[in-house]
């Protein structure tokens, strides 16, 4: 009984999701209201609040999703690889999650890019990431120092910010295009102006 509660519960999140990034396309993040939302899936708005307390909430919940890919595809990178082909591979995996489901995500991203509450929302959520990001390297490369000693922490926080600035170039490039090439392309293409330096 509990699974099919569950499973209904995140339908109805799905669903809530969907109208709200349908209503978002057509009008705008500041125009559409959690009322509007909750009527399109015809739930009450407290029902909504359960699931969202803000309207934020509902945008920032598919970024969460795609850090959640980069998290999980850096744990995944093969020992052996260095930290910048596995960070890199990681953003990119992370970035075709994005492309496979390309209006979706634009809905998403035009709405963060109009909307400065969101923004710094996304923003605080991305320093976390990196944060994490850092830990996770950190734990591969301890199990992997080479003559007892880490790394420098300093290097590898400047190698997770590179590639969350070619990260954050490359979104705002594909938004400005409208979709018109593909994200893991202008990553690629953003990637090549950067020189990555082990110590």
């Amino acid at each position: 009984m509990l699974g099919l509660r569950e499973a209904k519960k995140d339908r109805t999140r799905f669903q809530l999701l969907e109208a709200a990034l349908d209503l978002i396309a057509r009008q705008g993040f500041e125009q559409t209201t959690l009322n509007e939302i909750a009527d399109a899936v015809q739930v009450s708005p407290r029902t909504l609040l359960r699931y969202f307390p803000t309207k934020e909430d509902v945008i920032v919940s598919w970024v969460d999703e795609g850090m959640a890919v980069l998290r999980e595809g850096l744990e995944a990178r093969p020992p052996g690889e260095s930290r910048p082909e596995a960070l890199l591979a990681a953003a990119r995996d992370m970035l075709a999650a994005y492309q496979a489901r390309g209006g979706f995500f634009l809905v998403i991203e035009r709405a963060i890019a109009t909307s400065d509450t969101v923004a710094a929302r996304k923003q605080q959520m991305m320093e976390v990431l990196a944060r994490d990001v850092s830990a996770i390297l950190a734990e591969r490369e301890d199990g992997q120092a080479q003559h007892g000693e880490a790394r420098s922490s300093l290097i590898r926080d400047v190698h997770v910010g590179t590639v969350f600035a070619i990260i954050r170039a490359s979104i705002r490039s594909w938004v400005g295009t409208n979709g018109g090439r593909p994200l893991p392309d202008l990553f690629d293409e953003a990637a090549c102006a950067v020189r990555f330096v082990e110590t």
